[in-house]
């Protein structure tokens, strides 16, 4: 059995080998940190293809939204066939303790940022908003009701646009044409980059450190 699991404010590495529970996936949602993650993956026995790096930051002009298909297809394609039956949110079961919870699953993706505050749960909530064709409003409910999350502004509102764009925001197959709730955040988050003398194509921090 699979699950999807945030990150919180707690050891990484712990997490990666924690008795009962093997993460055999992992997104990565960081500006950087790239070979320290490259690191723990390998001595938990996570191998590269297992794990996605999306180089982000939990800023007002990061676009997420040119990542979630991808990304969403990544837990889909690592999870299957166990993601493959769910067809609504859990209900969680009265009296279970987070030990037994963990217990439970053999296997998990961990989806991690820096605090697993903003960047992971707004992939968490696409991903689950895609899966069970849910609106954003029920998803954030859910996941808040799990653990303490803040999605920026700015990912709150790429969320409502996953919603309009029905969870693909390109029209053709080649992503050069973009839909136009998508096309519309690209605009005004074009002009809040103008405003700040930047392009959206700078480097956020070097891949190796």
């Amino acid at each position: 059995m699979y699950s999807v699991l945030p990150s919180e404010c707690i050891n990484a590495k712990e997490i990666l080998v924690h008795q009962s529970l093997l993460v055999a996936n992992l997104v990565s949602l960081t500006d950087a940190r790239w070979v320290w993650w490259n690191t723990i993956t390998r001595e938990a026995g996570v191998p590269e293809p297992r794990h996605k790096w999306v180089q982000c930051a939990d800023s007002s002009t990061q676009d997420l939204l040119a990542h979630m298909s991808d990304i969403c297809d990544f837990i889909d394609h690592m999870a299957f066939p166990d993601l493959s039956s769910l067809h609504s949110l859990p209900v969680e079961r009265k009296h279970e303790t987070n030990d037994e919870r963990r217990g439970a699953a053999s296997e998990a993706i961990l989806i991690h940022c820096d605090l697993g505050k903003s960047r992971s749960p707004t992939i968490i909530i696409a991903y689950l908003m895609r899966k069970l064709n849910m609106q954003q409003a029920d998803i954030l409910h859910f996941v808040q009701s799990k653990q303490k999350i803040k999605p920026s502004t700015n990912f709150t509102r790429q969320l409502q646009v996953w919603e309009e764009v029905g969870f693909q925001v390109w029209e053709d197959e080649d992503r050069t044409v973009p839909k136009p709730a998508y096309k519309a955040f690209l605009e005004i988050r074009d002009v809040l980059l103008r405003k700040r003398g930047l392009t959206g194509n700078e480097p956020l921090a070097p891949q190796s450190l």
